[in-house]
């Protein structure tokens, strides 16, 4: 919708577009430092004085300090990038497969694209199993648990890793404290805490010798926090938000400040050649930093740094995209709206190259909202519409009567209209990624998305308040998308998991109606889908009551496990479940095994559990539960805080084996005990 500007605004568009004119006339991105980038494009800076140029747009000087601090911009964001997009080559594929020397079959994290890895906190090859636990990396012998390799790490805490051949690459959170501060009396204690730096640490681990692992790379990001990351073919792509300059920067400390390994010791300044400007939100400056390295050569890593931030990703094999979201206020219909921009980054040798941005509006619910499919990038985003008119009553108080019906004092926001689509937009586009089609809105009035899932041309959607009204799309025809059968039943599925081509499984909530018309939830649901038949039909469900119990898989996917022994007609399927017991007015957790039979049948198989109970006390440790399971062959282990446990999958989930990883408090509700 077209906006009322103020004059300020126009006058700074009208004085950015004219200072920028040059750029559409060079033939590179690079701009000089006489010039300032538009807002509409993409481009590298040519030195460090061309990039304060363009921050001082944006930051003002404290003549107190000789600071400078972010000022907000009424700046409005660009709708496309269609000038100075950088040329690019195709992608190359340098390594093989993984998997390729294999020797026992097992479990694979979740991930959305195949070939394309996401990280995790468990992991294993099927002759060992890798584990990081809040500050330990551990390496465990997966026949006899024994562990036999362990690193801590002393400033952080762990965020996940991957495994390659003979590589495990670890990622973790770091805080510095500065200890003179500690010791300085004439500092306050407290102030020790709130004076630190940190940043993001990558470690390679050469495990080629179970016997001598050791660090093969490292690289840190300072300022820096892990937005997400990938990993195709041994090649690591991480996406970071940096906030060097998130609130102010100073004449010397500007740029994002990284080392690396394989290049030396020394602290690395970015390049300015390495630093873009793009489309952002303009609300507050950081850098948006795409990192590419192959965890197996000595190649330094290929660093870049865009002027802006992300706050979700989709990767294929092909492209990386990133995803912003923008509020405004449209003053014509008084009222407040929410886009998306998409920014597209190819994937390349020379690492991720960006290539297009779209906009769609309204918002996606997560990473499985968005996916890519024959040249089309899909994504499913739900629109909340809030309108105001203000009226002042007699007593001159403020109230807000939102449309149709509904008055709200005290000028509380209140939702009028939720919108849930999909778009359909051109992935191959250069510089704007048209919007080739969009399907019909989703969802009963009140309704948002809850899940979503794609299978090729088809694309599976929840929407929920009452009933969940599972949507099946044909995207077939981007110019045409389709609603081709609806199914309805009480609760909703939180997350879909393809189990064939015509069953899915859906893990979520019961829920039920009181009198009032309130809806509230009654416990897990598991329910297996026949989507393979019109109409789609529900054939099997499994549910925990307790109006608190919930599993984590309903907000992270890596919980959800699946495996399929060789020749087997049927799916082994984990799932953690913390339930609610009225009886003792606390909470228990579990992993939940069922077997998903491909003809179309659900069963519970066990209940495995990491908690030691306490004859004397009835309540269950709620510290110590299940984060994650594996399974290899005809074994399963169960990972937690403080242990991993091995079972016999094939002898009645026998348990052959445990071992203590972590020393640290178990919580009860009344207490707690030290744990040996």
């Amino acid at each position: 919708m077209k906006s009322i500007i103020s004059l300020k605004r126009f006058i700074t568009i009208a004085l950015l577009v004219f200072l920028s004119l040059g750029l559409f006339a060079c033939q590179n991105n690079a701009i000089t430092t006489t010039q300032l980038p538009s807002p509409d494009n993409v481009g590298n800076f040519s030195s460090y004085d061309q990039l304060k140029t363009y921050l001082s747009s944006y930051y003002d000087e404290q003549s107190s300090t000789g600071n400078y601090l972010y000022r907000n911009s009424d700046m409005l964001f660009a709708d496309t990038a269609e000038s100075g997009v950088m040329t690019t080559t195709a992608a190359a594929n340098p390594q093989a497969s993984a998997d390729s020397n294999e020797e026992k079959s097992h479990s694979v994290t979740n991930n959305q694209v195949e070939g394309v890895f996401e990280s995790d906190t468990v992991l294993t090859d099927g002759n060992y199993i890798y584990i990081t636990s809040n500050s330990h990396f551990y390496i465990i012998n997966a026949e006899s648990l024994q562990i036999v390799y362990s690193y801590t790490y002393e400033n952080g805490y762990l965020i996940g890793m991957y495994q390659y051949n003979d590589k495990v690459v670890v990622i973790s959170s770091e805080y510095h404290y500065d200890e003179a501060n500690k010791t300085d009396e004439a500092v306050p204690y407290y102030y020790y805490w709130y004076s630190y730096t940190y940043g993001l640490r990558v470690n390679v681990f050469d495990t080629s010798d179970m016997d001598n692992v050791s660090i093969s790379k490292t690289m840190y990001f300072d300022s820096s926090s892990l937005v997400d990351s990938r990993m195709i073919n041994g090649n690591l792509y991480l996406v970071l938000d940096n906030y060097a300059i998130y609130y102010g920067y100073t004449e010397d400390h500007f740029v994002p400040e990284y080392t690396d390994s394989t290049v030396g010791e020394e602290t690395i300044q970015l390049a300015a050649s390495n630093i873009y400007y793009m489309p952002n939100d303009n609300d507050s400056f950081g850098y948006l930093m795409l990192v590419s390295l192959n965890v197996e050569d000595a190649e330094g890593a290929n660093v870049k740094a865009y002027l802006g931030s992300s706050y979700q990703i989709y990767m294929s094999e092909t492209n990386l995209y990133t995803i912003i979201y923008r509020y405004f206020y449209n003053e014509e219909t008084q009222s407040y709206q929410e886009d998306t921009y998409i920014l597209r980054f190819e994937v390349t040798t020379d690492g991720l190259v960006y290539q297009a941005c779209g906009k769609v509006s309204g918002m996606p619910l997560n990473q499985f909202s968005m996916d890519e499919y024959n040249g089309v990038f899909r994504i499913a985003t739900t629109k909340y519409v809030w309108n105001f008119n203000w009226v002042t009553t007699s007593d001159d108080t403020v109230s807000t009567t939102v449309e149709p019906t509904t008055t709200v004092t005290n000028a509380t926001t209140v939702r009028n209209n939720v919108i849930n689509k999909v778009f359909l937009l051109d992935s191959t586009a250069v510089g704007t990624m048209p919007l080739l089609g969009e399907t019909e809105e989703l969802g009963k009035p009140g309704e948002r998305i809850f899940a979503v899932r794609y299978d090729g041309a088809t694309a599976y959607v929840v929407t929920f308040v009452n009933t969940d009204p599972l949507y099946k799309l044909d995207l077939s025809d981007p110019q045409n998308p389709a609603v081709v059968d609806t199914f309805y039943e009480d609760g909703v599925s939180d997350y879909l998991h393809k189990i064939s081509d015509s069953l899915f499984l859906g893990v979520g909530r019961q829920a039920e109606t009181s009198p009032e018309g309130w809806t509230y939830f009654t416990g897990v649901k598991v329910s297996l889908y026949n989507t393979g038949v019109t109409p789609m039909e529900s054939v099997a469900n499994y549910f925990v009551e307790g109006t608190y119990s919930y599993s984590p898989v309903t907000y992270d996917s890596k919980a959800f496990v699946s495996y399929q022994p060789e020749g087997a007609d049927f799916m082994y399927v984990v799932i953690p479940v913390y339930e609610w017991s009225y009886t003792y007015y606390s909470s228990s957790q579990s992993a939940y095994v069922f077997k998903v039979y491909l003809s179309g049948d659900l069963e519970l198989v066990t209940k495995l559990t990491n908690y030691v109970e306490d004859a004397e006390n009835p309540y269950y440790y709620y510290f110590d539960s299940i984060d994650r399971t594996i399974m290899i062959e005809d074994r399963i282990y169960t990972v937690s805080y403080t242990k991993i446990q091995m079972y016999d999958m094939s002898d009645n989930f026998n348990l052959l084996g445990s071992t203590a990883l972590e020393s640290d408090y178990y919580y009860y509700m009344y207490g707690s005990r030290l744990v040996d």
